[in-house]
C-alpha cells in the first residue's frame, strides 16, 4: 500500500515536470484581462440594477 502511494507521488511529480508553465508576462497579461473583464461586467450589472430598480419603483408607484 505504501509503495502505491509513493509511486503516485513520483508520477505526479514527473507529470508536473512536463507541464508547460506560463511565463510571468503571460500571467500578468491574463490577470489584467480578467480584472478588466470583471470591472466592465461590474459596471454593466450596476447599470442594469439602477435601471430595473428605477423601473420597479416606477411601476409600484403607479399602482399606489
Amino acid at each position: 500500500m505504501l509503495a502505491r502511494i509513493v509511486n503516485y507521488f513520483r508520477e505526479a511529480r514527473a507529470e508536473l515536470a512536463r507541464v508547460t508553465w506560463p511565463s510571468r508576462d503571460e500571467i500578468i497579461q491574463s490577470t489584467e484581462a480578467v480584472l478588466l473583464f470583471t470591472f466592465f461586467m461590474m459596471v454593466i450589472l450596476w447599470v442594469y440594477d439602477l435601471f430595473f430598480g428605477w423601473f420597479i419603483q416606477t411601476i409600484t408607484g403607479f399602482l399606489r
